[in-house]
Parts: structure tokens; sequence; C-alpha cells
């Protein structure tokens, strides 16, 4: 594959992700996973963002593409649950990190659109692994710059990340708020679904703003209730109405702090990993489904890796539910 010259500038190589002995039949994931500069084409890419500087809270995502690299390391290509081998059938590339700018936001945002939507030209559906959540603005415009029509938007966060923007400053809190309000081709309020919002980190203002601009909320006290299977069909329904294409944007601070204590604001009362890990299978394979991203991974907090193996596993049901897919429509 090739990208522009001043694309690739903005490349950075990442940590690989380790080798361990395997047991004969095993096939490790860092087999699976080639160079982008490897191959002549991909289905999915890894890219990361090493950036925390607009976090609100305790800063340490800029540590997230590493630990979630880390976490990989010790995983296999098969899921006996799923039945999936990634082995085969599917084409995963790493691009590695995104070269950012620790001291200015803005640029490294548009850094990240910049380089996402070369992915995207490539014809490669991105993974990304920041990093704190709001470069995720930057993600979802990148799909935005690559598709015709209007793009449905699923998050699961704890928090609507729908703040205001204050005296100019955007922010981890502030990226929903902004590509809804965004002056050329914003996302739909009837297209943007976040599920999972909990905790006493909330405002009430923030949930009556989505309530008035036509965003569907559904909290995580609900999933628990309704049942993530349900939940789940709901929010591919609303974000593929009218839409092309979807993007799936992941703040792991929405999963219960017992299995993800590693982030900047965890919290009790958050989808377990079972319910994450089955949404994402749900919404990989949908045909719409354009791209994930998972933020807020902050290995400087967390407890024995449980954050970081969380997010990985999330990655590789991603990997798994595109490449279901792809396979049926290759049919």
């Amino acid at each position: 594959m090739e990208i522009p010259k001043d694309i690739e500038k903005l490349l950075l190589k990442s940590r690989e992700i380790g080798k361990f002995h395997r047991w004969e039949g095993e096939i490790g994931i860092c087999d699976v996973i080639k160079s982008w500069k490897e191959v002549d084409s991909a289905d999915i890419g890894l890219v990361g963002i090493p950036f925390d500087t607009s976090e609100l809270m305790r800063r340490g995502a800029r540590s997230g593409p590493e630990g979630v690299r880390n976490a990989l390391a010790f995983s296999n290509s098969y899921e006996p649950g799923l039945d999936v081998d990634l082995s085969t059938n599917l084409k995963i590339v790493e691009f590695g990190d995104i070269d950012v700018l620790h001291t200015n936001v803005i640029k490294t945002y548009e850094r990240v659109e910049k380089v996402i939507t070369a992915i995207y030209k490539l014809g490669v559906i991105p993974v990304v692994i920041g990093g704190d959540h709001g470069p995720s603005y930057a993600t979802i415009k990148s799909l935005i710059n690559n598709v015709k029509g209007n793009v449905g938007v699923i998050t699961i966060d704890a928090h609507p990340d729908v703040r205001t923007i204050q005296q100019g400053e955007v922010s981890s809190g502030t990226p929903f708020r902004r590509i809804l309000e965004e002056p050329e081709r914003p996302v739909l309020p009837k297209n943007l679904v976040e599920l999972g919002i909990s905790g006493w980190h909330n405002s009430r203002s923030h949930m009556e703003y989505c309530r008035e601009m036509g965003v569907t909320v559904i909290t995580a006290r609900e999933i628990h209730k309704r049942g993530i299977e349900d939940v789940v069909a709901q929010a591919l329904d609303i974000a593929s109405n009218g839409t092309e294409a979807i993007f799936l944007s992941i703040d792991i601070d929405g999963f219960d702090i017992a299995v993800a204590p590693g982030t900047a604001g965890p919290s009790p009362g958050g989808l377990t990993s079972y319910q994450g890990l089955e949404a994402v299978w749900q919404i990989g394979q949908h045909p719409l489904s354009r791209g994930m991203d998972i933020m807020e991974v902050a290995p400087p907090f967390d407890v024995q890796d449980i954050t970081s193996s969380l997010a990985a596993g999330l990655v590789l049901h991603y990997f798994g539910a595109v490449k279901t897919r792809l396979e049926k429509e290759n049919v």
C-alpha cells in the first residue's frame, strides 16, 4: 500500500506486538497483523493516538496504545465462542502511532483527521486506540470525509461528552457536541446513540441538551435491565436510519470499575465485559460498520493490566465481526 508522503511522515513506528512460544496448532495475533508497508491491500488497520493533553481528569491515556498492544501479545487468533479464526480471510495491518503534538490540541486533532482520512481512502477500516476521547471528533470527521451521505455514530461511554467549549478550549468532554454542531456535514442528532451513560460524574444540563437535540441516550442502568442485544439492535436501527456508514466510539470508562479501573474517570455501575464484547460483535457485523476507536485506556491507573486486556478483547471482537461480515458479503 502507498500513503502520500506528507501523511507517512505523521506515522511513527509503534511498539511491535510481542511474540511468545505457542503450542502446536496455535497462531498468535502477532503473526496475523502485518506492517502496512509489507502488503498490497488490507481490510482493517490498527493506528494509535498516544495523546491525552485534552483530558479533563486524570492523564495517562497517552500510554493507551502501548498498553493495548502489550495486551494483544497474549492473544491467539481463534475464539471458540464465536468460532472465528482471524488467521484466514482477513488482512490486518499495523499503521503505528500518529505523531501527536503534546502541547497543541487542535493541531493534533488536525493530524489525526489527515491520517485517518488517508487510511479510509486506502479502503481500510481503521481501528483506533487512544489516547483521550477528544480526538474522536477527528476520527468521526475522517469517516465523513470519505462518504457522500450521512454518518451514524454509536458511543459506549459513561458521559455524553457534550460539554460546551469554554474560552476556545476543546477537550475530552466536547467531541460529540462539536461533531453535532459542525457547520458543514455534521452528524445528525437523530443518528447519534449514546450507550452506557452512568455515574455521578455527569450533569443534568448535558442530558437535557441531548434530549433537546434529539440524541438517543440509553443509560447503563437501562442496558442492565433490558439486555445488551435488544439495546444494540435499537442503536443500529437509529444509527443506520438514512446513513451511509456507522462509526463506533468507545470510552473505556463506560465499563464498570471492576473491569476497567485503568481510566481517567472510573465508576461503578457501567457495562460488564460481556455486554461490551457482545455490543462490538453485533455492531461490527452491521453492513454499514466502517470503523471503531477505543479511548481513555490509561495504563498508569490500571490493575494487573485488566483494562488493557478488556480493550484488546474489544479490538479482537471487532476484527472477528468484520471478518464475519465480509465473508457473508463475498458469498
